[in-house]
C-alpha cells in the first residue's frame, strides 16, 4: 500500500471509521472508476493503513463492454490501483437483458463477477459504495411499485452473495458530495457514467426530476431515509420473527391463525407466496383468514399459485 497516495485528511476522515466498522475479513472493493465507489477504496486504503489494521484490500472492476469508453475506463481504474499500490482484477463481460432490461443484466454479470474474484482471491466481503441517495432513490422506486417492510427498507447494509462471500454496503449513510470531497482531497479524478441518469429509464428519470424537487422541501431527504431505513428494517425482522412462529409447510390451521394479528398474517403468507401478488390480495387474504365467513374461498395469486381459505384450513398451492 503507497501511504503517500491516501492524504492525511482522508485517513482521518469520520468515514474511515464508518468503513473499519463494518469490515470484518479482507475485502473486494467493487470500483467502476465513478466518484462514489473510488472514494470508497480510498477509505478501504485509508483504514488498512492504520497501524492496528490487518485489512488486505483487493480492487474489482468489471468491464461490461457496453459503452465506447469501458476499456477507458478499465485502464483508469488500474492506473489508480498501480499509484495506490493495490491490487487490481479486471473483468470483461457480455451483457444479456433480463426481462428486457440491459441494466438488471448488468447488474447480474456484475455481481456475478465480483462475487467469482472474490472466491479466487479467497476474500469473504465484497463492498460496494451505494450512500443516502441511491438508498432514497430504492426507498421511494419500492413504495411506488408496491411492497411491504423489506422492500421499504431498500437495501441491506449487507447480504450473502454466497457461500462464505457476503456484500456489504458501508456507505449507505453518507452523502455523494462526501465521496466526491474524497476524491478531490486524493487529487484522484472519476468518471461519469451517462446511463446513471438516463432519463429513459426510472430511476434516472427520479434523479433528474423528481428528487431535485424533493430537495428543495427537505434538504435532508437523503439522510433521514437512511435513518428510516434501518428502523423499517428492524421492523421488517420483527415481523418476520413472529411470522417464523407459524411457518408450516404452506398449510395452517385456520383457527390458529385467526387469532393473530393481520399484519403478521399477512406477513405469513407474503413469505409462503413470494412476490407473486399484490399487497392488496395478500391483505384480502389475512383478511378472510380473520373474518367468521365459513365460505370456501380462492385467491389468486398469478403464475398459478392459489390460496384457499376453507371453514378449517388455509391452504397455499403452488404451481
Amino acid at each position: 500500500m503507497n501511504k503517500s497516495a491516501i492524504p492525511l485528511e482522508v485517513r482521518r476522515h469520520k468515514l474511515v471509521a464508518t468503513v473499519r466498522n463494518q469490515l470484518r475479513d479482507n475485502v473486494l472493493v467493487g470500483i467502476s472508476g465513478g466518484g462514489d465507489s473510488t472514494a470508497l477504496l480510498l477509505l478501504c486504503c485509508a483504514v488498512s493503513l492504520q497501524q492496528s489494521s490487518t485489512l488486505k484490500v483487493v480492487a474489482g472492476h468489471i468491464n461490461h463492454s457496453i459503452r465506447s469508453e469501458s476499456d477507458a475506463e478499465q485502464l483508469m481504474v488500474e492506473t489508480l490501483c498501480k499509484k495506490l499500490g493495490v491490487i487490481c482484477i479486471s473483468k470483461k463481460i457480455t451483457v444479456s437483458p433480463i426481462d428486457g432490461s440491459l441494466g438488471a443484466g448488468a447488474r447480474k454479470g456484475r455481481y456475478d463477477a465480483l462475487t467469482a474474484i472474490a472466491t479466487e482471491m479467497n476474500l469473504t466481503q465484497v463492498a460496494v459504495a451505494h450512500h443516502a441517495r441511491d438508498q432514497l432513490e430504492t426507498m421511494l422506486m419500492a413504495l411506488c411499485r408496491g411492497g411491504g417492510p423489506r422492500k421499504l427498507a431498500g437495501m441491506a447494509t449487507e447480504r450473502e452473495l454466497t457461500t462464505g462471500v457476503t456484500l456489504i454496503r458501508p456507505l449507505l449513510h453518507a452523502n455523494q458530495s462526501e465521496l466526491h470531497e474524497i476524491c478531490k482531497i486524493s487529487d484522484v479524478t472519476w468518471c461519469k457514467d451517462p446511463t446513471n441518469s438516463d432519463p429513459n429509464t426510472p430511476r434516472g428519470k427520479l434523479r433528474l426530476e423528481v428528487l431535485p424537487k424533493l430537495r428543495e422541501l427537505w434538504p435532508a431527504a437523503d439522510r433521514h431515509a437512511a435513518n428510516a431505513s434501518v428502523m423499517l428494517k428492524a421492523a421488517a425482522d420483527a415481523l418476520d420473527a413472529q411470522a417464523m412462529l407459524y411457518e408450516k409447510n404452506n398449510s395452517w390451521n385456520r383457527k390458529t391463525l385467526a387469532v393473530v394479528s393481520q399484519e403478521i398474517v399477512a406477513t405469513l403468507i407474503h413469505k409462503a407466496i413470494g412476490d407473486k401478488t399484490s399487497f392488496e390480495t395478500v391483505q384480502s387474504i389475512a383478511a378472510a383468514i380473520t373474518d367468521s365467513s365459513t365460505e370456501p374461498r380462492v385467491f389468486d395469486c398469478g403464475s398459478g399459485c392459489v390460496v384457499r381459505v376453507s371453514a378449517n384450513e388455509v391452504c397455499v398451492v403452488q404451481p
